[in-house]
């Protein structure tokens, strides 16, 4: 059965078009985070929480690409998440070994980023749908304008514009004083 049919199922709550897609691709899927990971069990969770999601969100599921690229996407950003929350942790732990060491106490800093990063990902929630989808894509995934514009079929300038109302949206919500844009922009091109 085509990826397509298989999809119109699932939205339906079909589990066995679940199965199916789940038989198809957990392999694969599997293969790709182990290659990312190099850690079997990590590797098992990542894909796991990918088709839990992909069980979930099936209701309102609407694909721009196959299925495929769709799962691939999902297990990069899962593995890309997994391994920045590693590197939060790993810098908190390095602080902390700092300060018992050096008597250097930059956790306190730390935890004003984070509340910073919190911040940012709050108001981009907040966005509309297709204005959050061009930034997240401009600036996570750090796609050029005229790519983003081709990706999702819209006028370059459209991309600009939107890009721009969400920076602006970002300023007014954090602040020039206590949260420079420049920290925002930077954080977002991690």
């Amino acid at each position: 059965m085509p990826d397509l049919e298989l999809v119109n199922l699932l939205k339906d709550g079909d589990s066995s078009a679940f199965t199916e897609i789940y038989s198809r691709y957990w392999p694969l899927l599997f293969i790709t985070v182990r290659k990312m990971m190099e850690d079997d069990d990590g590797a098992q969770d990542v894909v796991q929480e990918i088709f839990s999601k992909l069980w979930e969100r099936a209701p309102e599921l609407d694909l721009s690409s196959s299925l495929s690229a769709y799962l691939y996407g999902a297990v990069k950003f899962q593995v890309f998440n997994l391994f920045r929350h590693e590197r939060v942790k790993a810098a908190s732990f390095e602080d902390l070994v700092n300060f018992l060491n050096e008597g250097h106490y930059q956790v306190d800093e730390h935890f004003r980023h984070q509340e910073l990063v919190e911040a940012i990902e709050a108001e981009i929630a907040t966005m509309p749908e297709k204005m959050r989808e061009i930034f997240v894509l401009s600036r996570k995934e750090q796609l050029s304008h005229k790519n983003i514009a081709l990706k999702l079929n819209i006028a370059e300038s459209t991309v600009r514009e939107q890009i721009k109302r969400a920076l602006k949206r970002l300023k007014a919500k954090l602040g020039d004083g206590n949260f420079p844009l420049l920290l925002v922009l930077l954080y977002l091109k991690k």
